[in-house]
């Protein structure tokens, strides 16, 4: 049993009010067996897997931050879908998943695999036929690289059943006995929450304190509860060959992309780029968003993409300034009730007059192209960064072994033309290859 840090105790609270499960999408050639023995290896792997032997207890009254406990894996957490679709229809059945939320008090995680699924994207104009797995994971337990480390854990996990199950503390005493550790605990975190809160007062505004906002789009709005989703797939050497590391070189298509399909004005165009930490951290969530400008006024794109590297490097350093530090402590250090009861009161219907982006990217470099689905080899992974009240567009970049791919989220309620975007976008993703 072990306490949850405060940044995937915020996410697994804010959970319930804006449903934030990822979904890793892998793309697999054909296996040598059927995909319901597929499925079935899976779940015994996932026994090995030590992350997702997880679920969340609840300490009564928020007296506490949630606990991870031990729980087994069940065989309803593996799904399978045998049906023979497309490519695109894969996609729909997998936007449809968002409308089925997990519960991580019940279950961290699910597992959905479709099969076969012909049309698929390989790269270089080629489509084949092959599988499709989706691990749906609560964002609690981990972010897009903790969570992209736990699928490559699962997939090469051995197969056997060997491992036993773990002993389990009854519910009813660790219900008591977290709840009394957590009102022991009230007194010392209210105190340095007051500490750190003057420590902040002291060092004033960061050295860097961000971007002004950016005004609202079409795009910045409630998006309702459906999914459209779509992928493009590139060579990572043919995206990255005017030197730009593969995140740079997409930021600067979507600045190409973006701004012609908001046939506005767009003088001044940002985007809200997840960025992870490179320290060490207890929190399985160990990232933070900055804005990113996109220098519309430089029509340059060898020097736009040299100022959009810049923004990404000054982000990066920022996250040390003293002024940033303290204000981490003071949320690490919130009582659990207290930070609960903010993000419960937090107005999620009145829209702000600016964003940090108007659209955001999630960026995750999933590793070597080593992986195989029971002899079907990786042909390329996805992912598709959720949707909030604001933000009605998400870019998720992911890349295996030379594989990238540029995942597209929307809905129809913002992006009913989403493959008019799409096509301006890939557009944008080949001249930057140039």
């Amino acid at each position: 049993m072990q306490r949850m840090a405060a940044a995937d105790a915020a996410s697994y609270w804010m959970s319930e009010r804006i449903p934030n499960d990822q979904f890793l999408l892998y793309c697999f050639a054909a296996p040598s067996i059927s995909l319901d023995e597929c499925a079935r290896r899976l779940s015994v792997r996932a026994r090995h897997v030590d992350d997702l032997r997880l679920r969340v207890h609840d300490v009564p009254a928020t007296a506490d931050r949630p606990y991870w406990v031990s729980a087994e894996p069940t065989p309803d957490q593996v799904r399978v879908d045998t049906t023979t679709r497309t490519w695109s229809s894969c996609l729909d059945a997998v936007g449809d998943l968002v409308a089925d939320p997990l519960v991580p008090s019940r279950a961290a995680w699910r597992l959905h695999l479709f099969g076969p699924v012909t049309d698929l994207p390989a790269g270089c104009g080629e489509s084949v036929t092959g599988v499709v797995v989706v691990l749906q994971i609560s964002h609690a337990l981990g972010d897009g690289r903790r969570a992209s480390q736990i699928a490559r854990d699962l997939f090469t996990a051995p197969y056997d059943n060997r491992r036993g199950g773990g002993f389990g503390m009854p519910g009813p005493v660790r219900d008591v006995g977290t709840l009394a550790l957590g009102a022991l605990r009230f007194p010392g975190e209210f105190v340095s929450t007051v500490r750190h809160g003057v420590q902040v007062a002291r060092i004033g505004k960061p050295a860097n304190p961000g971007k002004p906002g950016y005004p609202l789009t079409t795009l910045n709005r409630s998006p309702g509860s459906r999914r459209l989703l779509r992928v493009i797939v590139l060579d990572r050497e043919r995206l990255t060959a005017a030197c730009s590391p593969v995140t740079v070189a997409v930021l600067v298509a979507i600045s190409q992309a973006l701004p012609r399909y908001l046939s506005d004005d767009c003088r001044r165009l940002g985007i809200e780029l997840t960025v992870g930490r490179s320290d060490k951290s207890e929190a399985r969530n160990n990232f933070r968003t900055v804005g990113i400008d996109l220098h519309l006024e430089v029509d340059d794109p060898h020097e736009r993409a040299r100022l959009v590297r810049g923004e990404i490097d000054a982000a990066r350093a920022a996250d040390a300034d003293p002024g940033r530090v303290a204000q981490r402590r003071v949320s690490e250090a919130t009582p659990a009730i207290l930070a609960r009861w903010g993000i419960r009161a937090f107005d999620l219907d009145t829209r702000p007059e600016t964003v940090t982006g108007v659209t955001v990217v999630s960026s995750v470099d999933r590793g070597a192209a080593d992986l195989d689905l029971d002899g079907g080899e990786i042909l390329f992974t996805t992912g598709f960064p959720a949707l909030s009240p604001v933000q009605g567009l998400t870019h998720g970049v992911h890349g295996i072994g030379d594989r990238i791919a540029v995942s597209v989220t929307t809905s129809p309620e913002i992006m009913l033309d989403v493959d008019r975007y799409v096509e301006l976008l890939t557009d944008a993703l080949d001249t930057s290859r140039r």
